[in-house]
């Protein structure tokens, strides 16, 4: 009985709970993909234009961006460890997937160590504001950052 009660009290993090699936067979982008979703990093990129040659829709979800200010309150979600390889990648002291992406691309650091500062950006940011809004990230983790709101 207690296994079962704490199986059910756990709340796992989505990035941690999730089932990956493999495909062994054909895929057929005109016939098995609805769409292919990117991040707004990636507009105007040469990921975006490889992306549009491909036979089925592109559509864009709201974003993720993380200032590494806010990514140093953090420590404990990944670790110190990442919060430290994110404000060494961070292009400005913002991290987004395009950021991560050309990080990994360098070949100068660990895939899975990247995927950890990916798993703070998806777990602690958020969208850019749509234009000629107040700029500025919010975030849903620390409401007092948001004047009580």
């Amino acid at each position: 009985m207690a296994l079962i009660e704490l199986a059910e009290a756990d709340d796992p993090d989505p990035l941690d709970d999730y089932i990956e699936a493999q495909v062994h067979g054909p895929v057929r982008l005109d016939r098995d993909v609805e769409a292919l979703l990117l991040d707004p990093s990636y507009r105007g990129t040469a990921v975006e234009a490889a992306a549009r040659r491909l036979p089925c829709p592109v559509e864009w979800h709201p974003g993720f961006r993380l200032t590494v200010e806010h990514l140093r309150r953090h420590p404990n979600y990944r670790g110190q460890e990442y919060v430290a390889l994110g404000a060494e990648i961070a292009v400005d002291g913002l991290l987004d997937p395009r950021i991560i992406g050309d990080a990994a691309r360098t070949g100068r650091y660990h895939l899975q160590a990247l995927k950890k500062v990916w798993h703070c950006v998806a777990r602690f940011g958020s969208p850019l504001p749509p234009a000629g809004e107040i700029p500025g990230l919010t975030t849903a983790c620390c409401p007092s950052l948001l004047g009580g709101r």
